[in-house]
């Protein structure tokens, strides 16, 4: 597989198929250049060759945003940016029976709870973890109360252990939705809320 690019910005603009032979350098210019809307003088463009498929695999999935051309234009690499932004994957061991709403539900008895687990992750859903997945976490819930994993503590935070952490929201005798919202202080991990009915 080829990966075509812009000289001048470094902007890759196409590729050619992935497939278990490729075309010649010239030809794989040609092809893709004569492919863009305004191609202007092939010169101004140049290639380079991906023969590893997985490797290819993950430029595709990489391209466009998040593929990148670095080093100098006599020597040309691929590489796949850092991530910039981030979310919260948040999963539920709460079952969610009502066939419209979506929303999980426990029972509003006073002692039972969800277990709720988040997950730190990049924009291309990959989970973070070691260093870069350890941040804190603000929690608020308009309804019950948030406590550690365990139960035993309330809390109003949580800091993100290897990216990732559960904690569990103990419901109330009143049925209601809650909301619990997850706030941090990393401007690229925006907040997040998720929903519990208690019922």
């Amino acid at each position: 597989m080829w990966v075509v690019f812009q000289r001048k910005e470094r902007k890759i603009v196409g590729f050619t198929a992935d497939g278990a032979e490729d075309l010649l350098k010239d030809a794989a210019l040609q092809e893709v250049v004569n492919g863009l809307l305004k191609p202007g003088d092939i010169s101004t463009y140049d290639a380079i060759q991906v023969t590893d498929r997985a490797k290819a695999a993950e430029y595709l999935e990489a391209f466009p945003e998040k593929l990148v051309v670095k080093g100098p234009l006599t020597k040309p690499q691929l590489a796949i940016r850092d991530p910039e932004t981030f979310s919260l994957y948040i999963t539920t061991d709460a079952k969610d029976v009502h066939p419209v709403d979506g929303i999980p539900e426990i029972t509003a008895d006073g002692k039972s709870f969800a277990t709720i687990t988040i997950q730190k992750i990049d924009d291309r859903y990959k989970p973070q973890s070691g260093k870069k997945g350890d941040d804190q976490i603000y929690l608020r819930t308009n309804h019950g109360i948030l406590r550690d994993a365990e139960g035993a503590n309330d809390i109003n935070s949580i800091t993100l252990q290897d990216g990732k952490a559960i904690f569990r929201l103990v419901s109330e005798t009143v049925k209601r939705v809650a909301t619990v919202q997850l706030l941090s202080a990393n401007p690229n991990l925006p907040a997040a809320s998720y929903r519990i009915e208690f019922i």
